[in-house]
């Protein structure tokens, strides 16, 4: 299932990103050889910059990408490597079912209150989904690092300080 998730996010990223290169592309061209361009083209843009800012930080999050400071944390003993991880995916997943729960709470309001977009004239709703399923995702991203972090850690010997390793 995870899997899926996986490449969902991937292709999901891919296409959307494909869509407002061309999109952006059209609307300049079209700006350019009249005197006309595409209204709706930059707030649909800028919801899909939303979405992809999302499903990038989880893909981020799942390749091990985001930028940490581990100087101190890899100075540690391995124990208080893991304490420390384990801090880290809790604050982290905190965070992100924070803001898993207050993105519920906006598109509830969206919907209720029946807001639509200024120029497409779709439901704001639609776009605010962003903010709950890339939280949701991100939680779940949080807590598969935090679990890698412990297991490199439980499989790291010798004196229990480890390397810096990049993932990608």
């Amino acid at each position: 299932m995870l899997r899926f998730v996986d490449r969902f996010e991937e292709y999901a990223c891919a296409a959307m990103l494909l869509f407002m290169a061309l999109l952006a592309f059209t609307n300049v061209v079209v700006r350019y050889l009249t005197t006309m361009s595409f209204a709706f083209s930059e707030e649909l843009l800028v919801n899909l910059f939303v979405w992809i800012t999302m499903l990038g930080a989880a893909i981020g999050m799942r390749k091990g990408a985001h930028l940490s400071m581990t100087v101190v944390a890899n100075a540690l003993p391995r124990r208080y490597q893991k304490v420390i991880a384990v801090i880290s995916m809790v604050c982290g997943g905190g965070l992100f079912a924070l803001l898993l729960a207050h993105g519920v709470g906006l598109v509830a309001a969206e919907y209720r209150s029946q807001m639509t977009t200024y120029s497409m004239g779709l439901p704001m709703w639609w776009f605010g989904l962003a903010v709950p399923v890339g939280s949701a995702l991100l939680v779940i991203r949080v807590v598969q690092a935090g679990i890698n972090e412990l297991q490199e850690l439980a499989r790291s010997g010798g004196d229990g300080r480890r390397e810096v390793a990049g993932k990608a």
